[in-house]
Parts: structure tokens; C-alpha cells; sequence
């Protein structure tokens, strides 16, 4: 009886809390959040690069880098090249702690992907880059996906 009890009582509740992480994870709409996987996204040479600004919050340091022909593509006012790369090297206390590169995969102005990678080039697969891609095209889609469009811009 007691054995009875306790499936009626448990169940209900991991289901329950299962449902609830579920919309939480979720927001409630779609599936759940895509995390980093093999894509078309391919570390670049990072000494082939041109670091032209950083960015400094608190103990956060990133050095942004891209190619000379995406720089002068921007100045341009023209699109930067398919195959562009632009890296945020990341550092947390002064320690490289991981590197975020975009990659223009495409000729239409959407057409960017983000990978997550560790010091050692291999890809940091517990980040969500649908929600780089997100936020990148949400509020920087007119800007080549870049926060950091002005200083690419006066770069000299």
C-alpha cells in the first residue's frame, strides 16, 4: 500500500518538475536552446588578424581582431568578404579564458555563424551561439553582426 502511495504522490511531482524545467529552458516557446557543435565556423589564423580595439568591463579584457579587407570593406561602406573572421579574445583576471569567432559564411547580410572555442582551438560546447546569432542580428544586423562597428570603422 504504502509502494501504491508513493507512485501517485512522486510521479505527478517529477512530472510536474520536469514540465517546469522545460518551459524555463525553453522560455516556454520552441525547442530547447541549441548548443555549440561542429558548424561551418573554423578558427583563424590569429596572427594573419589586425586587433583593432579592445574592450575593458571590470576584470574582462577583449581584444577584438578581423582581417585587413574586412576593415577596409567597412570603411568602405561595402560588406566585408565571405569567410571574414571576427574574434573576441577573451580574458577574465588577465588569463586567456576563451575566444568568440564569427564567421561570414555567406553573401547575404544574415549570413554569419558564431562558434565558442577554448585557448587550445577546441570548440567550448557548453555555450549557446543561437543566442549569439540572436542578439548579434537582433540589434546589430545593419552594423556587419558587430558591437564594435565604430572602432572598426576608425581604425586606422
Amino acid at each position: 500500500m504504502k509502494r501504491y502511495m508513493w507512485k501517485l504522490t512522486v510521479g505527478p511531482v517529477v512530472a510536474g518538475v520536469c514540465v517546469a524545467l522545460a518551459a524555463v529552458l525553453t522560455d516556454g516557446e520552441g525547442a530547447s536552446p541549441v548548443y555549440a557543435a561542429a558548424n561551418e565556423v573554423t578558427f583563424p589564423p590569429l596572427d594573419q588578424l589586425v586587433h583593432y580595439t579592445t574592450v575593458t568591463r571590470g576584470p574582462t579584457r577583449e581584444h577584438m581582431l578581423t582581417s585587413r579587407e574586412a576593415l577596409g570593406a567597412i570603411q568602405a561602406g561595402q560588406p566585408v568578404p565571405v569567410g571574414t573572421h571576427v574574434v573576441l579574445t577573451d580574458y577574465q583576471s588577465d588569463v586567456l579564458y576563451r575566444y568568440l569567432v564569427s564567421q561570414k559564411t555567406g553573401p547575404g547580410v544574415d549570413d554569419w555563424q558564431f562558434q565558442w572555442f577554448w585557448p587550445d582551438q577546441s570548440i567550448k560546447a557548453d555555450e549557446n551561439v543561437a543566442q549569439c546569432y540572436s542578439c548579434h542580428q537582433r540589434s546589430r544586423r545593419e552594423r556587419q553582426f558587430m558591437f564594435t562597428f565604430s572602432d572598426a570603422l576608425s581604425f586606422k
